[in-house]
């Protein structure tokens, strides 16, 4: 029978947590979530408070919780938290977002895309807001798991653990994908969320890119109300496979960051709307290309999608290509 005096190695603990050790050592280094002692060997080691703490934090986090808001809480604290979710889920507390025909129903976690979220709701009449909230765990204990489609999530800084927290949380919540709004990441944890169920748009952000960004989800929403509505009648035509080469990128990544910085200075706020516009074509580029197919139906709208965005971004390039020589911006 184990006591409270005996210990544990960290493939121990992984095991019985079901922690990985890789992701229990960035806990422990970014957050702190316990202390294990040391052997003389300095190998860790755990008790079996420490194995308790983790086994609540991990329950959490598969609920929805992101790791860093429920880090510093004690472990009773933690027991509370844990026992309010499982009150919640028994009871009818959860809001139930109805599933019109045809609409993309949308949450949003943060407050300074809020505006721009609620600007492109209101201007798309397929595009609906079921819930605005200040954090992960607020959006997880107010609506019940398949009540949105889309999660919209705010995060200054992006580590490659946090795209983890929001990978669970978009199939706790039975959504079909998120879109991430950051301000600072390494380019190798952003690039390839295009194929991670994220998109992702650095910030800031406006009503257009956000439209955009939602493009896909929202015409998913139109060709499922439209199924409900139609049953019976001939399906829509078939969305022939395009041909021909997709149109090269004009400006890179750096270039309209820069674009974007540069135009602040000057009076038209043009090159600056251009280049925010850009950036969220060419994530939408992006997605429609590597974007998961079910079908041969699915295969070809995705690269209808994908060929009819990039002729827009090469087109949008060519207007902002004249603005910067109008004004006389070099990149």
């Amino acid at each position: 029978m184990k006591t409270q005096d005996e210990f544990f190695e960290i493939s121990a603990v992984a095991r019985l947590t079901g922690i990985s050790s890789h992701v229990l050592r960035v806990w422990e280094r970014r957050y702190g979530v316990v202390e294990p002692g040391r052997s003389d060997s300095q190998r860790r080691r755990y008790n079996q408070g420490d194995i308790r703490r983790l086994s609540l934090l991990k329950n959490l986090v598969d609920s929805g919780h992101a790791i860093s808001s429920v880090a510093r809480l004690t472990t009773a604290q933690l027991e509370e938290r844990i026992a309010s979710v499982l009150e919640a889920r028994a009871s009818d507390d959860f809001l139930e977002v109805a599933a019109p025909a045809g609409v993309c129903r949308v949450g949003l976690i943060g407050t300074k895309a809020r505006q721009a979220v609620r600007d492109a709701a209101e201007n798309t009449p397929a595009m609906r807001i079921a819930g605005e909230f200040q954090a992960a765990e607020d959006m997880l204990s107010s609506l019940r798991p398949g009540s949105i489609d889309l999660i919209i999530v705010e995060r200054d800084t992006i580590f490659p653990e946090d795209i983890v927290e929001i990978q669970e949380m978009v199939a706790t919540m039975r959504a079909r994908r998120a879109i991430l709004i950051y301000q600072f990441s390494r380019e190798d944890t952003i690039n390839p969320l295009d194929i991670k169920r994220i998109t992702a748009l650095r910030a800031p952000v406006d009503a257009a890119e956000i439209q955009l960004a939602c493009i896909a989800d929202i015409q998913l929403a139109l060709r499922s109300g439209l199924q409900d509505e139609m049953a019976g009648i001939p399906a829509p035509r078939q969305f022939e496979r395009p041909v021909g080469e997709i149109p090269c990128r004009a400006f890179s990544d750096e270039q309209l960051v820069r674009i974007a910085k540069v135009s602040s200075v000057v009076k038209c706020e043009c090159p600056q709307h251009l280049a925010n516009l850009l950036s969220g074509l060419i994530a939408f580029e992006k997605y429609s290309e590597q974007c998961e197919d079910r079908n041969e139906s699915d295969a070809a709208i995705h690269a209808y999608l994908h060929r009819t965005t990039a002729q827009a971004r090469a087109s949008m390039e060519i207007a902002l290509s004249e603005v910067l020589t109008q004004e006389g911006i070099a990149i």
